[in-house]
């Protein structure tokens, strides 16, 4: 029988469809086995086009493409019915007679059942075709509609499939995306610098978006410039020179500023065609450019910080998706950045007042005096810990270093308050020992209701006998002093102390004597001098002692820059404070 459809000028696409199921052409080898017809076809209707999702016995032409236009497609009276279209000789049909499949692709017979989606509704038919007269029997036509059944099955279990695929490929999209902010979070927590910021959105970039180039653009202080405070990778690309940019100049960095919205670029002759002046700026002596980019606005609580852009070393098509991920990566970048600058700002805030309370040393006839801090590596880089040094009405030298609970901005704010208390009670009783000062400070802290717990101590250095220095001291829960002697070994003084301050002030307080000598240095800190997790504090203080003693013949200045050197080992965890008193020959 021959193949009724002939090799027509239908528009067909060149690309053939890829919906043809094996198990549906298994239809339509039964239909035209069965049914002894050349023709069979499985195929649902669209609204622009019929499918065909499977057939036997098509042109080649229409078996590759799979697909008709509408005016050719007698499955759309199968679905316009909802019921069986059967015809004997469609030339004799009065409605069908003039269709375009009966008069250009040679359609006589036709049968044709309808196929069920699984809401009932009717997409499209399992039809047999003959280009010959035929009278289609009972038994044929039970047959085709039992097949046509057994498709919409098919075809219902397919796009069930189909569903659950999607479904799960959502799900493993949300799986990877969830992922991914998590990642983000995680990588921004911890940065407390505009350093650690960009090192964090690098990692992130590399390893969430596969982007081997990063760079972070802040506004300048003027808010007229932009400039890369890292182009991580962009190296050796020729892109220094488009390190700094005025907001004027027509690139994407100050593009996305102005515009607050991010641009993304195929690949680099698509940045070129957009912004033609890049290409005088960067150096073509390079290796190749990246390939594609994504330039985002790095914002925060409506104000722009500045632009993040990330590159890939090939093309990309950036789909909605991508865009919505990168979006995330410069949100909580800029949030972190955001943060850091605020940290910045704050820190040097809190480090102009800190330094600001502790001033300048005395630096009377007979006693060199110089002072180490070093802030906690974290907080506000700003603390409890203080040294102070003031000569007296008649003429002795009073020195102290305490150390108030916390490393922050609202322990520096207690610190001075105690700071300058003390100073006031030893300067308001001169002829008075540093316990009495330390006991007066101790009610003050109750009476004025400070509602802080600190540690003192304080050391009152007498002048009147040329040949010795008389140094009296009381300490309150502080770490006693070290005597640094020229040729001799460090040692710890007197270790018993007396309760901490803002604890009881009732407690009695005691004094502490030595005896110095021209040359002889004392030496006075804080804890996080010495303080070390698993190393006991007996033998911190041996260590102390030792370190101090190997540096009996620097000047003061230096002795305190070398021992917290060696002491501490990068950026301390607390606080510290170092302060020494050289003891000078008396002047004739």
């Amino acid at each position: 029988m021959a193949t009724p459809w002939v090799e027509s000028d239908l528009p067909l696409p060149a690309e053939p469809y890829p919906g043809a199921d094996p198990d549906l052409e298994r239809f339509g080898r039964l239909v035209a086995g069965h049914l002894g017809v050349p023709v069979a076809m499985v195929s649902v209707v669209t609204p622009t086009e019929e499918l065909i999702l499977g057939a036997v016995g098509l042109p080649p032409a229409i078996d590759a493409a799979r697909r008709l236009p509408l005016t050719h497609a007698l499955c759309l009276e199968v679905v316009r019915t909802g019921a069986p279209v059967v015809v004997d000789d469609a030339r004799d049909h009065d409605a069908l007679a003039a269709h375009a499949a009966v008069t250009d692709l040679d359609v006589v017979a036709y049968a044709g059942c309808p196929l069920h989606d699984d809401a009932g509704q009717v997409v499209g038919s399992l039809c047999a075709i003959d280009s010959v007269p035929r009278r289609w029997t009972a038994d044929q036509l039970d047959y085709l509609a039992d097949l046509a059944a057994a498709c919409s099955s098919e075809l219902r279990l397919r796009a069930e499939r189909e569903r659950a695929q999607r479904a799960q490929h959502k799900a493993t999209d949300a799986v990877r995306h969830s992922r991914l902010l998590l990642t983000m979070a995680e990588a921004f927590t911890a940065a407390a610098t505009v350093d650690e910021v960009t090192r964090a959105v690098s990692r992130v970039g590399a390893i969430g978006l596969g982007a081997t180039m990063t760079g972070v653009a802040l506004l300048d202080p003027d808010a007229q410039g932009l400039t890369y405070t890292s182009l991580e990778a962009f190296d050796g690309y020729g892109f220094e020179s488009l390190r700094h940019a005025r907001l004027t100049d027509e690139r994407p960095s100050t593009q996305v500023v102005r515009t607050r919205l991010p641009m993304y670029f195929r690949d680099w002759d698509a940045l070129l065609a957009r912004f033609p002046a890049v290409a005088r700026d960067v150096r073509r002596d390079q290796p190749a450019p990246p390939g594609a980019l994504a330039v985002l606005p790095l914002s925060s609580r409506g104000r722009v910080l500045g632009v993040l852009t990330l590159g890939w070393p090939g093309p990309r098509d950036f789909q909605q998706e991508n865009r919505e991920v990168k979006a995330a990566l410069a949100a909580y970048t800029a949030q972190s950045l955001e943060r850091a600058l605020l940290l910045d700002q704050r820190r040097t805030v809190a480090r102009t007042l800190q330094d600001a309370m502790l001033t300048e040393l005395p630096q009377p006839a007979r006693f060199r005096l110089a002072a180490r801090y070093l802030p906690a590596a974290q907080a506000d880089q700003v603390g409890g810990d203080w040294y102070d040094g003031l000569v007296l009405p008649d003429g002795d030298l009073a020195v102290m270093v305490g150390d108030v609970t916390g490393h922050d901005m609202d322990a520096a704010a207690r610190m001075g308050q105690l700071r300058s208390t003390l100073r006031a009670f030893a300067w308001d009783r001169p002829d008075a020992s540093p316990s009495s000062w330390l006991a007066r400070l101790d009610r003050a802290v109750a009476g004025l209701g400070l509602a802080t717990v600190a540690s003192a101590l304080a050391v009152r250095f007498s002048t009147r006998d040329q040949d010795v220095v008389r140094a009296q001291w009381s300490t309150a829960g502080h770490l006693p002093p070290v005597l640094v002697r020229p040729g001799d070994e460090g040692r710890v003084l007197d270790r018993r102390t007396d309760m901490l301050l803002g604890v009881d002030p009732a407690r009695a307080r005691a004094d502490h004597h030595a005896d110095l000598r021209p040359g002889d240095t004392l030496v006075l800190y804080t804890d996080g001098l010495v303080e070390r997790r698993g190393v006991p504090l007996p033998d911190a203080l041996v260590g102390l002692a030792r370190t101090a003693g190997g540096l009996a013949d620097r000047e003061p200045e230096q002795l305190v820059r070398e021992l917290a050197a060696a002491l501490v080992d990068g950026q301390p965890a607390d606080d510290v404070a170092v302060l020494a008193v050289r003891v000078l020959p008396p002047t004739p």
